[in-house]
């Protein structure tokens, strides 16, 4: 009878262990928190925002201008005294081309050819291209189509700048002018030497097809608001409005790959076979803000009342007009005014003011 009571004893034990053991657990599971990765996901009110330089950068097709082959042609004759003529070389208005009798003959680009010596009081359209191309040239004159004594005094200083020692300010010399067809042209050929003799109407140089102008085919809406900068190839230079005419740009546009192409192409068969200002094929380039503008980088979500390129962001209880300037893998580029930079933006609708 004895033997079986330490049996019974563990058996007992046991179970009461078992029995609380299983209490336990099931009051742990009543009681216990999920795990993180089996809890219901909490929906995010607000969102961090961060700031970030933007370019605005945006990718634009060209138009390149340009005028044909054109040949320089001396308006006086006598002796080459001096001609440092290249090919490749680039010629700018206002400069001196040659020098013919030991005076300079000087490039100049006039919408109209100058064809006469002129003197005060003299009037026509040569005048008033003469006139505008000084203006452009930095000269202080009114482009009025009459010749006074300021556009004397002006085309006498560009004179003396190319060389001349003792200019003439009581007329102006058409025959010491070599027209251009552009504010920048370059030297295809050259067809004197020093030492040769020129007669008037005899050809100095031939010119390659000059650019006269790059612009953008179809302007982009809505860019932000600033100085810009047009990047073709490796070559960037400031662009105003849709397209670009200042010489110094043009002559680093020409000398880029996508620009010899188009010259390469228009000279095989696309130039303009009446002789008057050629239209190569579009070319690409990209235009984006000369300096930064500091935008805001926000949720989608987070901008509402949106009309257009408009909308609002909330920060507590402030609803910020915003411009929308650009998005990106779930990311909106904001424009804050300059005194509001929030570090943090709503995204519930139901805890948002409205946007006025």
């Amino acid at each position: 009878m004895r033997a079986w009571f330490p049996r019974v004893a563990v058996i007992a034990v046991v179970v009461v262990a078992l029995l609380a053991s299983g209490a336990t657990s099931v009051w742990l599971w009543m009681t216990a928190d999920p795990p993180h990765s089996l809890a219901a996901p909490r929906l995010a009110t607000s969102a961090p925002v961060s700031y970030q330089d933007f370019t605005d950068r945006r990718g634009v097709t060209l138009r390149v201008d340009s005028q044909p082959d054109s040949r320089l042609e001396s308006g006086t004759g006598g002796r080459v005294t001096s001609f440092p003529c290249a090919p490749g070389e680039v010629v700018e208005s206002g400069s001196a081309l040659a020098g013919i009798d030991g005076r300079p003959l000087v490039a100049l680009a006039t919408a109209v050819p100058l064809w006469r010596e002129l003197g005060i009081g003299d009037r026509g359209e040569d005048v008033t291209a003469l006139q505008k191309e000084l203006v452009r040239l930095g000269y202080t004159l009114t482009a009025d189509g009459t010749v006074g004594r300021r556009t004397l005094a002006a085309a006498a200083t560009m004179f003396e700048r190319a060389g001349e020692t003792a200019p003439d300010s009581e007329r102006v010399d058409a025959g010491r002018i070599v027209w251009i067809p552009a504010a920048s042209v370059t030297i295809g050929e050259c067809r004197t030497s020093v030492g040769e003799t020129q007669q008037a109407g005899d050809v100095l140089a031939t010119t390659s097809g000059a650019t006269t102008r790059v612009s953008v085919i179809e302007p982009i809406a809505d860019l932000v608001d600033g100085e810009r900068t047009l990047t073709v190839d490796s070559v960037a230079v400031p662009i105003e409005g849709a397209g670009i005419d200042d010489p110094a740009a043009l002559a680093a546009l020409a000398a880029t790959p996508s620009l010899q192409r188009d010259d390469a192409a228009t000279a095989t068969g696309r130039g303009d076979p009446a002789g008057e200002a050629a239209s190569g094929g579009a070319i690409r380039g990209t235009i984006e803000l000369s300096t930064p503008v500091r935008v805001g980088v926000v949720p989608p979500s987070a901008v509402y009342a949106i009309e257009g390129a408009a909308g609002c962001v909330a920060t507590g209880d402030a609803a910020l007009r915003v411009r929308i300037v650009g998005s990106q893998l779930g990311q909106t580029f904001v424009l804050f005014d300059a005194e509001q930079r929030p570090d943090t933006v709503l995204l519930s609708s139901a805890r948002r003011p409205a946007c006025t």
